[in-house]
């Protein structure tokens, strides 16, 4: 038997959207997007008693673990491990168990294996004549312009597993490193999916990184239409709370002015402060950005955001 809540766990922790209620779901069962089939709903589901999934539309059948293996790309041995981790909810990055492991299993000189991120298979990119109703009511609540998401080389998907999502490449040295997958219906429990973490982390990334220049000005914020609207001197960060890897790559800009503009949230609000005084050693302006309650980034706009920058030199 393995822990419903454990399930869930994992199903979050590698960005998949899961169903615990609803359409489809069984009492007690783990429902997703069966990856098997060309499944527009949520037809597979795992019996966390048996370890069992099994697809309604399908017929597709077997372990739990052997699922994890078809979702993610990784070996059967990496995806049991995460299963079988003693701790009752899974909190370690399956990655971050790679190197553990093959230690074990080798005894030759390892060599470091590049992943490479690939786009969804149906992804379709956006043009400024591309016709979807969903993407066109979408553009039209966030407030996005076409041209924006072409520029981005956004695109989007209107079947299979990020079906009626935007998908929004994360390049970094001009690779793609990562994608995230923002719901345009609204009715999606998780507003916004990674690429899978087999791929990479997108947390080790800013989306929009390769336009700032060295010795430049950054904006730091937390979401992706955060970004599209402050500019080409805004980064997304995909969260509030800055990875070592992103402090990392903040400091390798060498940069002359940093401006750290997350929503508003108190939380939020004095994490960075914290880390802006990591940054002072390494830039001349670093500043933390107020919005007014209760508004973000992208509700502000690019000109309420250089309003405040401005403010900060008063």
């Amino acid at each position: 038997m393995i822990p419903r809540q454990k399930i869930t766990d994992i199903y979050a922790n590698l960005g998949i959207e899961y169903w615990i209620t609803g359409k489809n779901v069984t009492q007690g069962w783990v429902n997703i997007q069966c990856p098997f089939c060309d499944d527009h709903s949520n037809h597979l589901g795992i019996n966390h008693i048996t370890e069992l999934y099994s697809c309604w539309k399908c017929g597709a059948k077997g372990h739990f673990i052997d699922l994890l293996t078809e979702l993610t790309g990784l070996s059967y041995t990496i995806c049991k491990e995460m299963v079988t981790d003693s701790t009752t909810s899974f909190k370690v990055r399956p990655l971050d168990k790679i190197t553990d492991i093959l230690q074990g299993e080798f005894t030759q000189p390892k060599v470091d294996v590049e992943v490479h991120c690939v786009l969804p298979k149906r992804f379709e990119p956006i043009t400024e004549d591309i016709y979807s109703p969903l993407l066109e009511s979408y553009e039209k609540r966030r407030n996005i312009a076409r041209s924006t998401l072409v520029a981005h080389s956004c695109g989007i998907c209107r079947s299979g597993e990020y079906m009626n999502r935007m998908i929004i490449p994360v390049v970094h040295d001009s690779k793609l490193v990562a994608y995230q997958a923002a719901d345009m219906s609204g009715f999606a429990e998780l507003k916004y999916r990674s690429s899978p973490l087999s791929m990479g982390n997108i947390n080790d990334y800013f989306l929009g990184y390769d336009e700032i220049e060295v010795g430049g000005r950054m904006i730091v914020v937390e979401g992706s239409l955060d970004k599209f609207r402050v500019g080409e001197e805004a980064v997304a960060a995909f969260t509030s709370s800055l990875s070592k890897e992103q402090i990392k790559l903040i400091i390798a800009r060498e940069l002359n002015e940093l401006y750290i503009c997350f929503d508003c949230e108190l939380k939020a609000y004095f994490k960075a402060k914290k880390e802006a005084e990591e940054f002072r050693a390494y830039i001349p302006t670093v500043e933390i950005l107020r919005l007014p309650f209760g508004q973000d980034p992208n509700e502000a706009g690019r000109e309420k955001i250089y309003e405040c920058i401005a403010e900060t030199r008063i």
